[in-house]
C-alpha cells in the first residue's frame, strides 16, 4: 500500500493532538465498599483546544447504573478563593491552599446535568449561559465548557481537583489523593493534592508541517534502506 506526503500529515496532526491531552491516574479501588465502581475514579483526561476545555472522568463502572452518583470539580484558576469551604453545593469541600475560585457540579438524575459557579469573595454564584456540556458512556463521564468562562485563556495554568459524591455524602473518591475512603460526610480539603493543567494552543500549520516532514523523511528513509536490500 502507498503511503503519501497527505496521510502522513494526518497521523503527524493525529499525533500532535494526543500530546496536548493529559492523563491523571487514580488508585482504582481507593472507594472501598465492593459494588460502586461509578463512585471509583480510575483516571481524568484533560484536554483543550482553542475554544474548550474538557474533563474526562474515568470510573471502575457505568456512570447511569444509578441516578444519584454526582461529580464534581474545584478550580483554582486565581489568588482570592474560598480556602475554607463548604463547596458550592455546601458539602464540606474546599481547598486550603491557593482556595476554590471555580466550581463545577454535574448529577445524572432526571435526564444529566451540570452547572458552573464562581466564588465572589463571600458566597457562590451561579454561572449563567456557562455552556457546560455532559456526556457519559459506559466507564466515564465527560464535562467540557469554554475556558473563557473561567476567565482562562490559552497559555494559563490552573489547579484543580475532580471527586465523586451522592447526595448524603461528602468526598467518597478523589483525583487528587489515593487515601482509601468510604461513605461519610466527613470535611475533605483538597490542600497539597491538587492536580494541574496548563492550557496549551492548538498545533499550527508550520508545527504539523515540521512533524509531518520529520515523519514523510523518516518513511523515505525506510524505504530507501528497504530498496537497497
Amino acid at each position: 500500500m502507498k503511503t503519501t506526503f497527505c496521510s502522513t500529515l494526518v497521523l503527524a496532526a493525529a499525533t500532535v493532538q494526543v500530546l496536548a491531552a493529559t492523563v491523571y491516574p487514580d488508585a482504582t479501588g481507593d472507594f472501598t465498599p465492593g459494588g460502586f465502581g461509578y463512585l471509583d475514579i480510575t483516571s481524568v483526561e484533560v484536554d483543550n483546544d482553542d475554544v474548550t476545555l474538557s474533563f474526562r472522568i474515568n470510573l471502575a463502572d457505568n456512570p447511569l447504573v444509578v441516578d444519584w452518583a454526582k461529580y464534581l470539580i474545584g478550580l483554582d484558576t486565581a489568588a482570592g478563593g474560598n480556602t475554607t469551604g463548604p463547596d458550592a453545593w455546601g458539602k464540606p469541600i474546599s481547598m486550603s491552599i491557593g482556595g476554590m475560585d471555580y466550581f463545577i457540579g454535574s448529577w445524572m438524575n432526571f435526564g444529566t446535568g451540570a452547572e458552573v459557579r464562581v466564588w465572589d469573595g463571600s458566597a457562590w454564584n451561579t454561572v449563567s449561559d456557562s455552556g457546560i456540556t455532559v456526556t457519559t458512556d459506559p466507564s466515564s463521564v465527560t464535562l467540557a465548557l469554554p475556558f473563557s468562562v473561567l476567565n482562562l485563556n490559552l497559555g494559563d495554568t490552573f489547579r484543580f481537583d475532580v471527586y465523586t459524591t451522592s447526595d448524603g455524602n461528602s468526598v467518597l473518591d478523589a483525583a487528587g489523593s489515593t487515601a482509601p475512603l468510604t461513605w461519610n460526610n466527613n470535611p475533605y480539603d483538597s490542600g497539597q493534592n491538587v492536580l494541574s493543567y496548563t492550557l496549551v494552543p492548538e498545533p499550527t500549520l508550520p508545527a504539523l508541517l515540521l512533524v509531518g516532514g520529520a515523519v514523510w523523511f523518516g518513511w523515505r528513509s525506510r524505504r530507501a534502506r528497504g530498496s537497497a536490500a
